[in-house]
């Protein structure tokens, strides 16, 4: 909406201006009464071309481009955002839920059990909407959060919490995956800069009042956390089913399988080209990474056998995983008899191999750990430093969104109107990005309220700026396998902030170690040895504020310091990511003709365009623009679809941007990318008898071939 304003503001302004010189010119030519045009000195003012009138047609798809976007937005809004509370909603909750199972001990296992799925889970579900289609997808993401809700609202004891967390994580791995691959599959990369803006701003809303929907919650009962989530997963069911014919199918479909085939054969088909061996290797090696980095320095030391074995097996794992899909891509021959042949691989080489995909990877890596860090962090300052309640210090973090907006609506403009590339707010995101976090580790230190709050915006700012352009930068270069480099893409924000709270919480604890334990506080305690703390729990922190007035000063100085190098020890990684995008290639999101004017404005001579809409004019039949009118005259079939698929080309340059710039050599470097086969909007896939089935080519990408 501000967008359509920003438009049609300048538009009139410039109508206004063109009124303006030609009444002047009028002023400055001959007496009125004749009947011979008015004439400067050196201009002839040609009289006002008829107005064209819009084409019917045009009209029509944009009618149906909007509708598809209301119902997309409708439908996938539940889903999403559950998919985002999910993580936040029981941070203010978790010691009430450790001291009902009595488990304080083993608290952060709550938040454990839920990031080590949603992480390991995410590439799976990219394969499995290749495989089955988006809405199959979808819907058994959906499921799973909604039984891993349920568990956990009604879990009797502590391992069916544990379980049904880990549902949750994997339910939010599939939500947040397929949802991304969803708003890319029909629409242009201007489209899809929209529609993904509008769900990246309510993935920051979810996280920020999730602390404040669970505060409140957990006053009455901190089951109800979780029958929230049920209940909104129930809701997101019935809106995904309605999208079951508009979103884009898979290579095997089990509502309409081959002909003489059974659902069940159509399920063990497609189960067949799974790859299983990714799989496994991908969930193992992640996981024990994960496992090791929540038990280090606060299960176990980080020098413990424990912590160490998890570590080395899992990065061993790791690198096992992205051989064997290198090896899988390029058929090697020891692989004849395992996997199957017909087997596509989780991530295909080429994805791999790709340099912008490695960058803007490492970019969506410092992303997460911006966001777990401030989300994290920040509460723990208000509630450890200011003395804040858990209600009030998740309250403050609502003005983190503010930023969030201003960043994804800068990024809007920046791809969208000007300059229409990828690179800037990649760029300045990160710039505003890594200057945030810097001035949040000082603004904590200073313990400056008003400061923390602005510095907060700031960085959800830069954060906001770099949303959407990751997934436009990868999607413009990857068009025909969203699935594989959007599954890689979202694997790596979450796993940047599981690693960067494992950093952040060492350098915190070591910082604390003086306090945390000490003498004075445990005799206070009335205990006779040393008292350990967990922030997690509000009976710890209750317990300092029983303290003398001189220690309680001490230990919340001291929180302010610890929390800023906290906070400058994830300074290295916003730097690194700054290095990448330096390094990183650039995407252009076209734009239709009319719209380029308009961007393009300070128009130098308002005659010529009035000649060339009335060449455009001349040029419709019956009311229609030249495109759609050659659809109807024969031998122009080819002509009209190579004009379309012109409309839809991506061009994008995968050489290092900024030195192409200093060489003057963009225009040589910049590619057109591959034109995904759209469907038009609106039309459904519920009558399409064409079925798909996989075949791979030299690099190892299903091709789909009709039966």
């Amino acid at each position: 909406m501000i967008i359509y304003t920003y438009r049609k503001i300048r538009a009139y302004r410039a109508r206004e201006a063109a009124e303006a010189k030609e009444q002047a010119q009028v002023q400055a030519g001959p007496t009125c009464g004749s009947d011979t045009p008015t004439t400067t000195r050196d201009t002839q003012v040609p009289p006002k071309a008829p107005k064209a009138q819009p084409c019917p047609q045009c009209a029509q798809e944009k009618t149906k481009a909007r509708k598809y976007r209301w119902k997309l937005l409708l439908c996938l809004t539940p889903a999403f955002f559950v998919a985002s509370l999910d993580l936040t909603i029981v941070a203010t909750a978790l010691p009430q839920i450790a001291s009902h199972f009595d488990k304080f001990n083993q608290l952060n296992w709550i938040v454990t059990a839920f990031t080590l799925t949603s992480t390991a889970f995410i590439p799976v579900f990219g394969q499995l909407a290749d495989t089955f289609g988006r809405h199959a997808a979808l819907q058994f993401s959906v499921v799973l959060l909604a039984i891993g809700s349920v568990l956990c609202a009604a879990a009797p004891d502590w391992a069916v919490l544990l379980l049904g967390r880990a549902l949750q994580g994997i339910g939010t791995a599939g939500i947040s995956n397929v949802v991304m691959i969803i708003l890319a599959d029909l629409v242009s990369l201007r489209e899809q800069a929209v529609n993904t803006s509008i769900f990246q701003l309510l993935n920051g809303i979810g996280y920020s009042v999730g602390p404040v929907i669970g505060g409140y919650l957990t006053n009455s009962n901190w089951r109800y956390c979780f029958v929230l989530c049920a209940g909104v997963s129930v809701v997101s069911i019935v809106g995904i089913f309605l999208l079951r014919n508009d979103l884009k199918p898979g290579r095997v479909s089990m509502s309409r399988p081959l002909a003489g085939q059974s659902h069940l054969q159509a399920l063990a088909s497609g189960l067949s080209t799974l790859d299983y061996g990714g799989i496994c290797l991908f969930i193992l090696g992640v996981g024990l990474l994960i496992l090791g980095t929540a038990w280090g320095g606060s299960t176990y030391p980080w020098s413990s056998g424990a912590v160490l074995s998890s570590l080395i097996l899992g990065g061993i794992l790791f690198i096992l995983f992205l051989v064997y899909e290198m090896l899988l891509s390029n058929e090697a021959k020891f692989l004849v008899s395992f996997p199957p042949r017909g087997t596509a691989p989780m991530i295909p080489s080429s994805i791999l191999h790709s340099k912008d995909v490695s960058l803007v990877c490492a970019i969506a890596f410092s992303t997460g750990a911006a966001i777990y860090s401030v989300f994290y962090f920040i509460g723990i300052y208000f509630t450890l430093v200011e003395a804040f309640d858990a209600s009030a210090a998740g309250t403050q973090l609502l003005y983190y969104v503010p930023g969030i907006g201003a960043g994804v609506y800068l990024a809007i403009f920046i791809c969208n109107v000007h300059p229409r590339q990828t690179f800037l707010p990649l760029l300045l995101g990160t710039v505003v990005e890594t200057a945030g976090i810097a001035a949040l580790a000082y603004a904590v230190q200073a313990r400056n309220e008003t400061l923390v709050n602005v510095m907060m915006a700031l960085a959800g700012a830069g954060t906001g700026m770099r949303f959407m352009p990751s997934n436009l930068h990868l999607a413009g270069m990857f068009r025909d396998r969203l699935a594989p480099v959007f599954s890689v893409l979202r694997f790596a924000m979450p796993f940047g902030g599981t690693l960067a709270l494992t950093i952040m919480g060492s350098v915190f604890q070591n910082q604390m170690s003086e306090y945390f334990g000490a003498d004075a506080v445990g005799v206070t305690n009335g205990t006779s040895g040393a008292t350990t703390f967990n922030l997690h729990t509000q009976a710890s922190l209750d317990l300092i504020n029983e303290l003398p007035s001189e220690i309680q000063e001490a230990i919340r100085a001291q929180g302010a310091t610890a929390t800023m190098w906290a906070f400058i020890s994830i300074l290295p990684i916003s730097a690194l990511s700054l290095l990448a995008s330096l390094f990183l290639g650039n995407v252009w999101i076209s734009g239709t003709k009319k719209e380029t004017k308009m961007n393009e404005r300070h128009i130098e001579n308002e005659e010529q365009e009035r000649a060339e809409e009335a060449e455009e004019t001349r040029e419709r039949e019956h009311g229609l623009c030249r495109r759609h009118a050659t659809q109807g005259t024969e031998g122009t079939a080819e002509a009209t679809a190579a004009a379309e698929e012109q409309r839809n080309e991506v061009e994008f340059v995968s050489e290092v941007y900024l030195l192409a710039m200093v060489r003057g050599d963009v225009k040589r470097l910049k590619r057109r990318g591959i034109a995904e086969t759209k469907v038009p909007v609106g039309q459904d896939y519920s009558g399409e008898e064409t079925r798909l089935r996989p075949r791979l080519d030299e690099a190892g990408t299903p091709v789909l071939e009709s039966k």
